[in-house]
C-alpha cells in the first residue's frame, strides 16, 4: 500500500513564522535599555499585590555540556572538567538570595525547572545548596512539575526528580 503525504498549504503558511525559542525566560525582545532593576523590582512589587498572586514558574539555567550538540542554540560552555561549574553555582546561589526576599511568601512557586546546556552534568550534590535556598526563600509547593533536562544520545528528555 503506497501512502502520499499530503501537505495543507493555507496551515503551512499561517505557522511560517518566526517564534520564540522556547528557551528564552522571558523572550529576547522583552530585553531593552528602558527596562532595568528599577521596573523589574516595580513588576515584582505589583505582582505581589494581586488578591489572589499567580504561582512562580522559575528557571534555572545550568550552561554546562560536557559534548557540544551542534543542533542546541543554547548559552553553554561546553567543557569536561566539571569544577567550571563551581564559580558559576556560587553566582547562581548569590542571586538566590537576591531574588527570593522580592517575592512575598504566599507566592507559591508550583514549577521548578533545570535547564540549559545539560543539567546532569551538574551532580545531585552541587544542586542541592541550591535547591536548598530556593526551598527555603519560597513557598514552594511541588507535585509534579520539577524537572531536569538532560541531553543523552543527541536527543533531548525531561524527568521528574524526586526531592
Amino acid at each position: 500500500m503506497k501512502q502520499t503525504v499530503v501537505f495543507n498549504k493555507n496551515l503551512i503558511s499561517r505557522y511560517n513564522s518566526n517564534g520564540p525559542r522556547y528557551t528564552s525566560y522571558p523572550t529576547a525582545t522583552q530585553f531593552n535599555e528602558k527596562f532595568g532593576i528599577k521596573e523589574y523590582c516595580e513588576v515584582v512589587a505589583d505582582s505581589n499585590e494581586d488578591f489572589l498572586p499567580k504561582p512562580l514558574s522559575l528557571y534555572v539555567h545550568l550552561p554546562f555540556c560536557n559534548t557540544v550538540c551542534f543542533y542546541c542554540a543554547c548559552n553553554k560552555i561546553i567543557t569536561a572538567n566539571r569544577k567550571r561549574a563551581q564559580p558559576y553555582l556560587e553566582d547562581l546561589h548569590k542571586e538566590i538570595e537576591l531574588q527570593g526576599p522580592l517575592f512575598d511568601k504566599d507566592r507559591i512557586v508550583n514549577q521548578l525547572h533545570w535547564g540549559g546546556g545539560t543539567p546532569t552534568f551538574i551532580s545531585q550534590e552541587q544542586i542541592e545548596p541550591g535547591k536548598g535556598r530556593i526551598f527555603r526563600l519560597t513557598n514552594i509547593f511541588l507535585e509534579r512539575d520539577h524537572t531536569r533536562q538532560r541531553y543523552t544520545g543527541g536527543r533531548r528528555m525531561h524527568s521528574g526528580v524526586i526531592l
